[in-house]
C-alpha cells in the first residue's frame, strides 16, 4: 500500500461514526436492575390479612344497619354498636341476644324511640343532643376533680396497651380499642376502624357489668364526638389516644367532664380535655411531671 492510501485510510477509520461507537463502547454498561417492590403472595399471606364481613343487626324484628367489621366478637360488637346509637341505656334493657356468623338479633326494652334512633344509625336524620348526665344514663360517672389514677399511671398503662396492640397485629392495619385500669389490662378489641373496635369493648363491659368508674379507654386513632359521648355514657372517665381529638370530640368531653389524653406516646402528650380523673405527679423539687395541658 503507498503512502498516500495509508493516510486515506487512516483519516477514514478516524471519521465522527467511528469515534463516537467507540466512545459509546467505552462507557460502563449499566446493571440490570430488579423488581423494586416484591411480589407478594396472596395466597401464604390471606390467613393473616384483616376478614371483613357485613353484619346484619336486627332489633326488635327490625334492621337497624348492617356495618361492615372484623367478624370476631359479633355479638359483642352488635351490642356496642346498639349502644353507641343509643338504643339503650343500659344493658339490662338487653332482654335477648341470638347470633350466628353474620347476624345478630337484640331485643331490646328500653323505652327509646327505636325508630328515630335507627333513622340516626344509618344517617337520615342528624343525631340529636342529649344530656349525657339526665335520666340516669351516668349513674356510674365519676364527678368531676376525683382523681381515678395518677398521671403517671396512666402514661404507663398506655405504653403497656400500645404493646400489646403493636404485639396484636397493629403494624398490619388493625385498629386497637382496650380498657384499662392504671392496675391491669381487662379487655382489647381489634378492628379495621377504631369505632367498631370500641363498640366491641362497650359490647364485652356493659353486660358484663364491669365497674368502669376508675378505668380508661386507651384508642388507636383520632378521637371523635360520638365515640367521646359514648365513653361519658358507659362511665368510663378517662380516654386516651395516641392521635389527637377532633374539635368536636373535645366539645363532647368537656359537656360530660371527660379526661382525654392525646398524643399518648409522644413527647408532646397532654390533657386536651381536663376533667379532673388524673392526679398530678410531683417531683422531689416540686414540679409537676407527667402531661402538660392543651385545655384549661
Amino acid at each position: 500500500m503507498s503512502v498516500r492510501n495509508a493516510v486515506v485510510a487512516g483519516e477514514r477509520s478516524s471519521s465522527p461514526t467511528s469515534s463516537a461507537q467507540m466512545l459509546a463502547d467505552s462507557q460502563p454498561q449499566p446493571m440490570a436492575r430488579g423488581r423494586v417492590l416484591p411480589r407478594l403472595e396472596v395466597q401464604k399471606l390471606k390467613r393473616h390479612l384483616p376478614e371483613c364481613r357485613r353484619i346484619r343487626i336486627e332489633i326488635n324484628g327490625v334492621l337497624a344497619g348492617a356495618p361492615t367489621v372484623v367478624p370476631d366478637a359479633v355479638s359483642e360488637f352488635a351490642i356496642g354498636w346498639a349502644f353507641v346509637h343509643r338504643f339503650f341505656l343500659t344493658a339490662d334493657q338487653v332482654t335477648k341476644v341470638s347470633s350466628t356468623a353474620s347476624y345478630v338479633s337484640l331485643m331490646i326494652d328500653s323505652g327509646v324511640d327505636l325508630d328515630r334512633a335507627r333513622y340516626e344509625a344509618i344517617g337520615w336524620i342528624p343525631r340529636r343532643d342529649i344530656e349525657v348526665a339526665a335520666a340516669g344514663g351516668r349513674s356510674s360517672r365519676s364527678p368531676r376533680a376525683v382523681a381515678v389514677m395518677s398521671e403517671m399511671d396512666a402514661i404507663s398503662t398506655c405504653r403497656q396497651a400500645f404493646e400489646r396492640f403493636d404485639d396484636d397485629g397493629a403494624r398490619a392495619g388493625y385498629r386497637h380499642v382496650a380498657l384499662a385500669t392504671a392496675d391491669d389490662i381487662l379487655c382489647i378489641a381489634r378492628d379495621v376502624v377504631s369505632d367498631a373496635a370500641a363498640a366491641k369493648v362497650f359490647g364485652w363491659a356493659l353486660p358484663n357489668h364491669v365497674d368502669c368508674s376508675a378505668s380508661m379507654l386507651v384508642v388507636r386513632g383520632i378521637l371523635n364526638d360520638q365515640l367521646v359521648e359514648s365513653v361519658a355514657r358507659a362511665g368510663i372517665p378517662i380516654v386516651a389516644t395516641d392521635a389527637v381529638p377532633t374539635a368536636a370530640a373535645i366539645a363532647a368531653a368537656e359537656a360530660s367532664c371527660t379526661s382525654i389524653l392525646g398524643l399518648a406516646l409522644s413527647h408532646r402528650r397532654g390533657l386536651f380535655a381536663d376533667g379532673g380523673h388524673l392526679a398530678d405527679e410531683l417531683s422531689a423539687d416540686g414540679e409537676v411531671n407527667g402531661v402538660d395541658h392543651f385545655v384549661q
